[in-house]
């Protein structure tokens, strides 16, 4: 599995506050924020539900993995992906930084990698003790 997954019994923008802060609790900051249906709309036309890509960094993840590799900035940010969901409810998936980095062969790699999952794995543990309905 490339992604961890949870739901939330919320509003969309309480799950997006909610995602926040505990991506803050375990280290990482949102660089970047992308609206996806507002995208579509504008450049498609289209209508599509509500889904925001949130680009998480985790800055001790971003410079152990640049000072073993100069290139692994193509693999950043962990992207962390709200999504408004039929039943009312907003699913949060999250990349696994293991499935992320695994084109990085080093064992070093590995082992950052290693940490960065359980951090992004103790995010989504936050987000489903907040909201218990896990996917």
């Amino acid at each position: 599995m490339y992604h961890f997954s949870t739901m939330l019994s919320v509003g969309f923008e309480e799950a997006i506050a909610l995602v926040t802060a505990a991506l803050a609790q375990e280290g990482f900051g949102v660089l970047t924020e992308i609206d996806a249906q507002a995208a579509f709309k504008k450049k498609l036309g289209v209508d599509f539900r509500r889904y925001t890509i949130l680009g998480a960094c985790h800055p001790q993840v971003a410079h152990a993995m640049l000072q073993l590799d100069d290139k692994a900035g193509v693999l950043f940010p962990c992207n962390v992906v709200v999504q408004a969901r039929d039943n009312g409810r907003v699913e949060v998936s999250a990349i696994d930084p293991l499935a992320m980095f695994a084109v990085l062969s080093s064992p070093q790699a590995r082992e950052i990698a290693e940490e960065a999952s359980q951090s992004m794995q103790a995010v989504m543990a936050r987000l489903s003790a907040a909201q218990p309905a896990a996917v």
